[in-house]
């Protein structure tokens, strides 16, 4: 998945430097956040334990050479047969070489299920790379997603001060003509001042949201910021995904699920290969060895004789001191571990489905009630400000509607991105977290509202 979401995030990436794109973000987090990179060198050292455990397959040639020093004077070369015409050759000093060829011919399947069960751990790795990079593409578009609906909050309680702030110089004015009471220049004052305490502990946790993703993203902080991402927005949220289809996917696709499978594949593999060492081993061995007297000059031996040997190995451990049957226990109940964790991811995927369609359908239910509230609420506004304005209302009724107004906004940025967060969720769920699905589901946000309203477009954000 590493090569496809690196292409795509090249070919995604905007032209524009100056904007954080949720693609630029992701490219900088999966380049270089611990994580993946941890979970890659996990893969590339389950994938050299297979060369490893497929090198007793082949044959072994191996040369070796020895200079042997004798106290007193030895035979040189083996004796083969007694011949008093040529009596043997003693020295002190024997140098010998040899090549020697070994190959098992059976193991009782020892050496096939060890390459099985590495096999089967580089399959695990490689799920758990994905997993790694799934996990790690849902939690920066989470906090992608965060700075924009703080950022959007942050929008919301500015634009209320520009209205409170309107409003508390009309009172000023009422009360220096005489037609308005002191009290309701103290309410307003009052409703500013909260207003304010409450954009600054937004600002406040908006910074700490940036700082956050930037660290993700691996940019300078001064690119997070809300007012440098690009909002986002699902490019088709009206349908429903089927129960039924999404796990069916999940099931095939999840890498945490296909990570606890395969590790079962593995325990089961050397659980074979545990049992096959109570069997005896079969091997063909040949050598060829050359031996001579050791000589002060240059070759340093003499009178080299070489042989050659051949022969049939079978090798089987009587006692052990229960290590064979020790290992084979460990072996077994290590199988069963792995078998029973899988059997537990099943159970916890489904659970894992149903709670990520059930968040979707929710903030999808969220997003279209808050729509139709926050029209109705700036309705009310409108008609508390002409009823204020006209003597019929009272202070009290149009600072309340700014106040649900208000709030009914914020609901609705962050009920939008959590759509987006439920998704994106749902799809790292069922294993269709890639480049490809995010190019599809997500578009930038030009609606209003997006990032901010358009009467609050360009005011100079305070930081705390």
């Amino acid at each position: 998945m590493n090569a496809s979401v690196l292409m795509f995030l090249a070919l995604a990436a905007p032209q524009d430097s100056s904007r954080l794109t949720l693609a630029a973000a992701l490219r900088g987090a999966l380049d270089r956040y611990p994580t993946v990179a941890a979970a890659r060198a996990s893969r590339d050292q389950a994938s050299a334990a297979v060369g490893e455990a497929r090198a007793p397959l082949l044959p072994r040639l191996s040369l070796d050479a020895a200079l042997t020093r004798y106290e007193l004077p030895s035979i040189i070369y083996p004796l083969h047969g007694l011949n008093l015409a040529s009596p043997p050759e003693f020295g002190t000093a024997l140098a010998q070489g040899a090549a020697s060829l070994s190959y098992t011919l059976w193991d009782f399947g020892g050496r096939a299920n060890r390459l099985r069960a590495a096999r089967a751990s580089e399959a695990a790795a490689g799920a758990a790379l994905d997993a790694s990079s799934a996990a790690l593409v849902a939690r920066v578009t989470g906090a992608y997603l965060r700075v924009l609906t703080i950022g959007g909050v942050l929008a919301a309680q500015d634009q209320q001060l520009t209205t409170l702030a309107a409003e508390a110089d009309r009172v000023h004015r009422l009360l220096a003509a005489g037609r308005a009471a002191r009290v309701e220049v103290l309410r307003m004052e009052a409703t500013v001042s909260r207003a304010r305490a409450d954009r600054e502990g937004t600002a406040a946790n908006l910074d700490i949201a940036e700082r956050d993703l930037a660290q993700l993203a691996d940019v300078p902080v001064e690119r997070s910021r809300s007012d440098a991402l690009e909002p986002l927005h699902l490019r088709d949220s009206t349908t429903t995904p089927d129960r039924d289809a999404l796990l069916a996917r999940a099931r095939a696709a999840n890498p945490e699920l296909l990570q606890a499978q395969r590790g079962a594949d593995a325990g089961r593999a050397q659980l074979a290969a545990a049992r096959a060492t109570r069997f005896p081993e079969l091997r063909l061995q040949g050598s060829y060895v050359d031996r001579g007297i050791a000589s002060a000059g240059w070759p340093p031996v003499a009178a080299l004789k070489g042989e050659w040997q051949a022969g049939v190995q079978l090798s089987y451990p009587l006692f052990t001191g229960g290590q064979r049957e020790s290992s084979v226990r460990r072996a077994d109940a290590d199988a069963r571990l792995r078998a029973e964790l899988a059997r537990a991811a099943g159970l916890q995927l489904e659970q894992s489905v149903d709670r990520a369609l059930g968040a979707a359908r929710e903030a999808r239910a969220r997003v279209a009630a808050l729509t139709t509230a926050v029209a109705q609420f700036d309705e009310v506004v409108r008609i508390r400000r002409l009823s204020l304005e006209t003597g019929s209302g009272t202070q009290t009724d149009y600072l309340d509607a700014e106040t649900d107004l208000l709030r009914a906004r914020a609901s609705l940025v962050d009920a939008r991105h959590g759509e987006i967060a439920a998704r994106v969720e749902l799809a790292r769920v069922t294993g269709d977290l890639t480049p490809d699905w995010l190019g599809a589901a997500l578009v930038a946000d030009t609606r209003t509202g997006g990032r901010a309203d358009e009467r609050t477009r360009g005011l100079k954000r305070e930081r705390p």
